[in-house]
């Protein structure tokens, strides 16, 4: 029931934002006008928002990359973190606060879906807080979807369902006093659709806000809002509910909340992907090998390919890099003696404390940086699981979804649609033209800098490649 329950308002949140991708500019001020809402504005890309979970089949994808709906903070509040006698679960499972004090999560996370009732006390204020780096000064460090009584209230940017100072609700959707509310929220790090009461209220890209006085539609930011920009923030971090604000109390119950983690492969469907010794991959023996431990190792820079081509797949395995070592997960592609124009490659590189570009780890390659950097220092090990479904390809590093790239998006050779260029050496085709089924492999000792790997899982049904005189 709660995965169904979950599911549910996942799809009318999809709803929603299927409706509002779809409005033309013309529509939404005549919407505006005819609701007495705010009006919706339009997203960069026709088919979809940079980034964007939520529109068509993505939020159904997303959803495939948990393992189901968990309590956010436990059964009894034993995954939460919050000063003793301020937050209770009462006789009926609800989650109520005594101060105003934060209940935290005690781990942090970049995307998830989380949707959880509430109701509001007479004057009530408080707040979904998300991506907070110092639980100690939380205010300037934390974005908040406001959770207020203000029913039948225009909407402004301190709006039940605001990303409070900054964008008002498209619509005010909230029940008056004393009545269940139900909230929905999906997020894919820096993109965040919120839903509440079945109805989507509010979407913001924090990306485009990169200008601490006005917003991306020209909007001025009030003053005591003006510190770090939402484009600043990194887009994980620790999630909570605000505390007792006033007098005012608000009550919180089942709240099911479905993170994107690294995948768990003792779930059904997944195997060993080249196998104990190696046997369903493609490779020079004298190059690549298999330790004892399991351990992968090459000593050339060669490829090692799976046997067969894939479309939908999971790659999930661990890898440590040496100082400065750099190689590569290829996937798709469609000419393994000529691949590095002819594929994509999520990169393996010891990017530990650099800022996050397109050759970072974790990048697909070239053509879409990773939105933040959490890769480990040299001789750690590092958990990676790469989902390719369709023109979707997330990946995960260290239990934090850093990089999502939907291909249709990629419709230039020789531009991305941020507008950077990719490097010079991968322009072939567009990225949008090329096929979604191909050749999957690791790249081998590239400068000198070796990098291991191990545990290498694989969940999907394989294709099997042609057969040609290389492969005879």
């Amino acid at each position: 029931m709660k995965i169904q329950a979950l599911f549910l308002s996942a799809a009318l949140l999809l709803n929603g934002v299927m409706l509002f991708a779809q409005e033309s500019t013309e529509n939404a001020p005549q919407k505006a006008e005819a609701t007495a809402t705010r009006t919706v504005p339009q997203p960069r890309y026709v088919d979809r928002p940079r980034n964007a979970i939520g529109i068509g089949a993505g939020i159904t994808k997303l959803f495939r990359l948990t393992d189901g709906p968990v309590p956010l903070f436990g059964e009894n509040l034993e995954n939460a973190d919050f000063p003793e006698g301020s937050w209770e679960l009462n006789d009926q499972k609800e989650l109520c606060a005594n101060k105003d004090a934060v209940i935290w999560t005690k781990e942090k996370y970049s995307a998830f879906i989380c949707s959880f009732d509430f109701n509001l006390s007479e004057g009530a204020n408080g707040g979904f807080l998300f991506q907070c780096s110092d639980k100690d000064n939380w205010i300037p460090n934390t974005l908040e979807i406001q959770l207020l009584d203000d029913a039948g209230k225009e909407p402004n940017y301190h709006s039940c369902g605001a990303f409070y100072g900054f964008q008002a609700p498209y619509v005010n959707a909230t029940k008056k006093p004393g009545e269940w509310n139900t909230m929905s929220i999906v997020c894919e790090g820096r993109l965040v659709s919120v839903a509440l009461n079945g109805k989507l209220v509010n979407r913001i890209d924090t990306a485009e806000w990169f200008n601490p006085a006005v917003g991306p539609d020209g909007t001025e930011i009030e003053e005591k809002f003006r510190g770090k920009t939402l484009a600043s923030f990194e887009p994980y971090g620790y999630i909570g509910f605000q505390g007792l604000h006033g007098n005012a109390p608000i009550k919180i119950r089942n709240v099911q909340f479905s993170p994107i983690r690294n995948a768990d492969t003792t779930q059904e469907g997944w195997r060993s992907c080249f196998g104990d010794k190696l046997e369903n991959a493609d490779f020079d023996p004298a190059v690549w090998s298999i330790d004892e431990d399991g351990i992968l190792r090459a000593n050339k820079d060669e490829m090692i390919w799976l046997k067969d081509e894939y479309k939908n797949f999971k790659l999930d395995f661990e890898f440590r890099t040496t100082k400065d070592a750099n190689s590569g997960v290829v996937i798709q592609a469609t000419d393994r003696a000529n691949w590095i124009p002819n594929s994509l490659e999520v990169q393996i590189y010891d990017s530990f404390g650099k800022a996050a570009d397109l050759g970072s780890c974790g990048a697909i390659y070239g053509r879409r940086a990773p939105d933040f950097n959490v890769c480990k220092a040299p001789g750690e090990w590092n958990h990676m699981t790469i989902s390719v479904l369709g023109p979707d390809i997330y990946v995960v590093l260290n239990d934090q979804l850093t990089t999502h790239m939907l291909k249709s998006q990629w419709k230039k050779a020789d531009e991305n649609p941020d507008g950077s260029n990719p490097f010079s050496w991968l322009i072939n085709k567009a990225p949008a033209e090329t096929p979604l089924v191909g050749s999957v492999g690791f790249q081998g000792l590239h400068e000198k800098n070796p990098v291991e790997y191990r545990n290498i899982m694989i969940w999907g049904k394989p294709i099997a490649k042609p057969e040609t005189d290389e492969n005879k």
